[in-house]
């Protein structure tokens, strides 16, 4: 018996190179996919904080305007500036205009990201009339804080 000659296939070789060179590729695009939207998601999560503070800082803006009033806001406080922790990467600027005998005023605030994003809230508020004392608001009797906490898990 003679023995039979084993036949090398190269050309199996060959395509096995093949499949790990594709297969390396699609790992790359894929790769590349997710780099490429790990980074979107990180710009769209410090978009959205951006926003809330921005909104934060002109609805706390417009408070103060509210609680001194219009007319005094600006004998009060300054018409623009930096913002305080947690605002300081914003700053801010406030327009109040009077248009006239019994109508609300125009309030214009605007926020500047560092970024240089612009956000802007305009609304009307009205004129304090007279002296409108802001209440001290105290409760009548002392408040035993210890009894109600007993109370409530008794």
């Amino acid at each position: 018996m003679h023995p039979t000659p084993r036949h090398r296939s190269t050309g199996s070789r060959g395509f096995a190179l093949l499949d790990v060179v594709i297969a390396g590729v699609i790992l790359a695009i894929g790769l590349a996919t997710l780099f490429s939207l790990t980074s979107r998601s990180l710009e769209a999560q410090r978009d959205g904080e951006i926003k809330v503070l921005a909104a934060g800082m002109l609805d706390s803006l417009l408070s103060e305007v509210l609680l001194e009033g219009p007319a005094d806001y600006q004998d009060l406080h300054s018409s623009a500036g930096r913002g305080e922790y947690p605002y300081e990467e914003f700053e801010f600027r406030i327009k109040i205009s009077d248009p006239g005998v019994g109508e609300p005023y125009e309030v214009l605030a605007v926020v500047t990201h560092d970024t240089g994003r612009t956000y802007e809230c305009e609304t009307l508020i009205a004129a304090k009339l007279g002296e409108e004392p802001d209440p001290i608001r105290e409760p009548q009797e002392p408040i035993d804080r210890e009894a109600r906490y007993e109370e409530a898990f008794e």
